[in-house]
């Protein structure tokens, strides 16, 4: 005889593989039922029995799906033992035992066996499983490795009936499909005698007895679940008196939370600003990737930031990762209350990453017990452990969780209120219902505990209208099509809601508004920028400090590169040492002199410099640089204002392999915690967002195509300017097919989101203590390195942070490689480091053009102009350099002209000709506007160094200034005003294309 059976329990194994003595893991038995069959098909005994829950409730959720309640088992269960007996009565009484996805129910009731000692002859039978059995049979595509998937029992019964059947929820309607179709599996062939472990006599005699399809048993089974009156508050029909209330928002994710949040920052808190909002919170999952930009946004508005994370929580501790259990975990909101506060969330948001990571950066609460000072904690969603315990544990389970974080936090933690109705049943029964729910268990937690409300919004988005857009983006994050039954939803309740609309949705719950003022006054206001941090190098004994060792070095330098040093030399030297002083940054100094002595002697082919390094005579001296600042008029100014403390900046270049080495040598000497590779954010462009959105939504490729080819492909077009530049395209806007209108819009708003994290080509970040001390940081794959800080290269140095470039040149492994083969072919040893620079054979290939894969001279358009120029000097290259590049390129004709007597040189004042002689009269450097200001206006270093850079980023007002003080110091020199003016008025156009001639200096030499 078969036996075919299903239970209902109180929810799912945290681990599908754990041992059935894990009574923790396992879920209790809530219902049984069971319909046993003879040999020839014909219905013998149908049981069906509810189980009382002693010691344990059925939860919400559990109930939510099958609709036994605690109190219903209570009154009409069973005793455990009594139902178990009855089991094994009926077990002893059959061969064959059938279920669909019967290894549950096997393993509930093998554990529940477990629990009461019983034994049982359940695992003696022999079992067919409906799901394995008719896998093939249904054929249906998606399983693993394009397999077909196992079918539920819905598809299976209508496969073979091609009738759905009402489900009821309920064990014994769901045993009387599992019935029906694993006797018509019989019956047609599917199963077998094999299967049933019986005769195929047994199975022939089965098959002629029932020659038509199975029907449905006639059982009336009536579902538990009850329609129950809507006892909640209709909390919008309540008239609130929050007037002169503020609220908060407490629970907000912004891009940052990648391919999750959708809001831009400053748009969102310049609709925070128009709705009078005086602070706001960030809380992006499990990163802190926005907070600096975040910050100084609010700070600019007059907003008070409350700086914070959603993290995950590990639901076993953060050292396990061993299930699918361990993945992810429960949501928890932290907010910074005050600068011990912050450092400890990035500690926590770091550890998460670098020793939580599993599936999600995780953090557990005994990290949390060791770093809680300065934090205040919210419970988050539904995704936070008192919430999901409320639903899928019982009230007593959450009660507990609750006040395991209260023990923590204290009067710091608070129960989080969220409500996002929809009007639509379907949605509401999968979030708002559940939400209705716990607040109503929260609220008499916060009773009974005297723990206090909150009221969020799990903000996603900005505006309501935006909820289609953080649709798609979802589905591109998780790569599912936007008619995909089974993709992640959200409520489309998720915008960043006025105070009003906060207001009224929490009208019946006024304290949970007022509370987020109360989080708002612990918050303090905390500056994220500091003055720069060195790393210390260790210097021998025997000298005093860092200044002391690197002026030593660079005395010792400067005799290997000078010989006798000159009065004029020693004069530049002391200045620059003394400026490195003023700054605090010989550790700097010292550091990259280190790393690049190690470097050539692993054999490391090291680059002459790049960037305004090369402008110092001390950073030639010590080999940092191969260019001689003095021979070719390069600032140190340039490099380091005096005037002004910023943090030096030192891009070198090493051969490919040789960079690998010396990350791992500077990684080893400084520490792996002190060391990282700087975060990038890959955003979504024009054309990308066209053919994300036109993905999820089943465009035909060849649409998304056309469309994405009509946006120009100028660099930093949007789709704004595509529209004003495209008049096809806009019409496709405005009247194209309602899908491609429903593309581009969407496209529109998702432009600019962070789309993915990488790290940077070259930028390396140096530290004086772990930088979770300074800077939150991630992992990465692949690399030397294992950290990338979280907050990007335009922040770092504000925070105080040591960066430089450690950059892998093509073309110095190719001089390696060319230096080797030349010693093993011609046994001929070159020195790289000083080879001739007047060589007159090289300048007469420069002069044919015949430049092919040579560094920054190989172009087309570069070899037309070297032809016409025919360079016959070093500098003849440092200005092309220069020159060919977008703006200044219009000077290269004239340029020419000059240097072969074609054009005259003309200067507006003969003081400018000392600087301007090399370049033919033509300002082509940064450089000689610094010079110049000095020789004509008198201004100091630190002066000359500010005008350049207030040209190049078109500071109006500093420009004003500065302007006013050039023509004063020209007059007090003996200039005319007018020629003054004159000489400024060109400068402004120049500065537009200037460029650094320390930088075109050193990538001429290289060439």
């Amino acid at each position: 005889m078969f036996l075919i059976y299903d239970t209902e329990t109180t929810g799912l194994p945290l681990d599908y593989n754990a041992p059935l003595t894990d009574f923790e893991n396992w879920p209790r038995l809530v219902q049984l039922a069971w319909q046993i069959h003879d040999e020839k098909g014909k219905l013998i005994e149908v049981k069906n029995f509810l189980v009382k829950p002693v010691g344990f409730e059925i939860p919400y959720g559990s109930e939510k799906i099958h609709g036994i309640s605690t109190e219903r088992a209570l009154n009409e269960g069973e005793d455990l033992e009594f139902v178990l007996s009855q089991f094994n009565i009926a077990l002893e009484k059959i061969k064959t035992i059938s279920g669909h996805n019967i290894e549950f129910d096997n393993s509930i009731m093998g554990c529940e066996y477990l629990r009461t000692e019983i034994d049982t002859p359940l695992f003696e039978k022999n079992i067919v499983d409906t799901k394995e059995v008719s896998t093939n049979f249904c054929a249906l595509p998606g399983g693993r490795g394009g397999k077909y998937k196992w079918p539920t029992l819905s598809e299976l019964h209508n496969k073979l009936f091609e009738t759905g059947f009402d489900e009821a929820h309920n064990a014994a309607a769901d045993v009387q499909a599992t019935a029906r179709c694993f006797l018509e599996l019989i019956r047609i062939g599917v199963i077998g005698s094999s299967e049933l472990q019986t005769e195929a006599s047994v199975v022939d005699e089965f098959r002629a007895i029932n020659k038509s399809s199975f029907e449905a048993i006639g059982l009336d089974i009536d579902s538990f679940k009850e329609e129950k009156e809507d006892d909640g508050t209709a909390f919008e029909d309540v008239d609130h008196e929050m007037e002169e209330q503020l609220f908060t928002h407490l629970h907000v994710h912004t891009q940052f939370s990648v391919l999750d949040g959708l809001s831009d920052i400053p748009k969102m808190l310049d609709k925070a600003n128009a709705d009078g909002m005086k602070a706001c919170a960030i809380t992006d999952h499990g990163v802190m990737f926005g907070v600096k930009s975040f910050h100084q946004n609010c700070i600019s508005r007059d907003i008070k930031p409350i700086i914070g994370c959603e993290f995950y929580v590990a639901r076993r501790g953060l050292e396990l990762k061993e299930n699918k259990s361990d993945g992810g975990g429960w949501h928890l909101v932290l907010l910074a209350k005050n600068e011990k506060g912050y450092k400890n969330l990035m500690f926590l948001v770091s550890k998460g990453w670098t020793d939580g990571y599993y599936y999600k950066p995780r953090i557990d609460k005994k990290l949390l017990q060791n770093h809680s000072e300065g934090i205040i904690a919210l419970s988050a969603c539904l995704g936070g452990e008192v919430a999901s315990k409320i639903v899928n544990e019982g009230e007593a389970a959450g009660e507990e969780a609750a006040i395991s974080y209260k023990d923590i936090f204290g009067e710091d933690f608070y129960l989080e209120l969220q409500r996002h109705p929809t009007g639509d049943p379907d949605m509401d029964k999968e979030v708002f219902d559940d939400q209705v729910f716990v607040n109503k268990v929260l609220i008499k937690l916060s009773e009974k505990h005297s723990i206090k409300l909150v009221a969020t919004n799990d903000s996603h988005f900005i505006d309501k209208e935006d909820a289609g857009a953080h649709d798609r983006l979802i589905c591109i994050g998780t790569a599912k099509d936007l008619d995909d039954p089974n993709r992640l939803r959200y409520t489309r309740q998720e915008w960043f809601k006025t105070q009003e609309e906060m207001k009224q949705l929490f009208a019946d719950v006024p304290e949970a508004i007022e509370n987020t003022n109360e989080i708002v006054d612990k918050v303090e206001v905390f500056e994220l920028d500091h003055k720069p941090i060195m790393p210390i190098f260790e210097i021998p004994d025997e000298f005093e400090d860092a200044d002391d060792y690197l002026r030593h070095c660079t005395y010792e330098g400067a005799k290997m590169r000078y010989g006798q040093i000159s009065d004029s030399t020693r004069e530049r030297l002391d200045f620059e040492l003394e400026t490195i002083k003023k700054m605090g940054f010989p550790d700097y100094f010292l550091i990259v002199w280190d790393f690049l002595k190690a470097a050539r002697e692993m054999g490391v082919i090291v680059g002459p410099g790049r960037g305004s390094a090369a402008g110092s005579v001390v950073a030639y001296s010590l080999r940092i640089t191969e260019i001689d600042p003095l021979e070719y008029d390069l600032l140190f100014e340039r490099f380091l204002n005096p005037d002004r403390i910023s943090m030096p900046d030192i891009d070198i270049d090493f051969d490919d392999d040789g960079r690998e080495l010396i990350l791992k040598w500077v990684s080893d000497k400084y520490g792996k915690t002190r060391v990282a590779h700087l975060i990038t954010f890959g955003t979504m462009a024009a054309k990308m967002a066209i053919r994300d959105v036109a993905r999820v939504q089943k465009l035909p490729l060849s649409e998304a195509d056309r469309l994405a080819k009509m946006v120009p492909d100028a660099p930093g077009i949007s789709l704004k300017k595509a529209f004003d530049e495209v008049p096809e395209l806009k019409s496709e806007l405005e009247s194209g097919k309602p899908e491609i209108q429903e593309v581009l819009k969407n496209a529109v708003t998702l432009e600019g989101s962070v789309r993915n994290t990488g790290t940077h080509a070259c930028g390396i970040i140096i530290s004086k203590k772990d930088l979770t001390n300074y800077v939150p940081v991630s992992t990465v794959k692949d690399s030397v390195l294992q950290l990338a800080t979280q907050y990007d290269g335009k922040y770092i140095e504000s925070i105080g942070l040591l960066k430089m470039d450690f950059l892998g040149l093509k073309t110095l492994s190719i001089i390696k490689e060319t230096i080797e083969n030349i010693k093993v072919s011609r046994g001929i040893e070159v020195d790289i480091n000083n080879v001739d620079l007047n060589d007159k054979e090289t300048y007469e290939l420069y002069s044919r053009g015949d430049t092919s894969a040579l560094f920054q001279f190989e172009s087309d358009g570069m070899q037309k102009h070297l032809k016409d120029l025919k360079p016959s000097r070093f500098e003849d290259l440092i200005a092309m350099n220069a020159l060919y590049r977008p703006g200044p390129m219009q000077y290269i004709p004239d340029f020419v002209e000059r240097k072969h007597g074609r054009q005259e040189i003309e200067y507006d004042s003969p003081i400018m000709e000392e600087i301007l002689k090399e370049t033919y009269g033509i300002t082509v450097y940064q450089e000689q506007v610094m010079l110049l200001s000095r020789k004509m206006a008198g201004f100091t270093r630190g002066q000359s160094d500010s005008l350049r850079k207030a040209m190049g980023k078109k500071k109006i007002k500093e420009m004003e200034k500065l302007k006013a003080e050039f023509v004063k110091g020209c007059e007090a020199n003996g200039l005319e005003a007018e020629k003054a003016l004159k000489v400024w008025k060109d400068w402004e156009e120049f500065a537009k294309y200037a460029f650094n001639k320390s930088h075109a200096t050193c990538y001429s030499y290289v060439s």
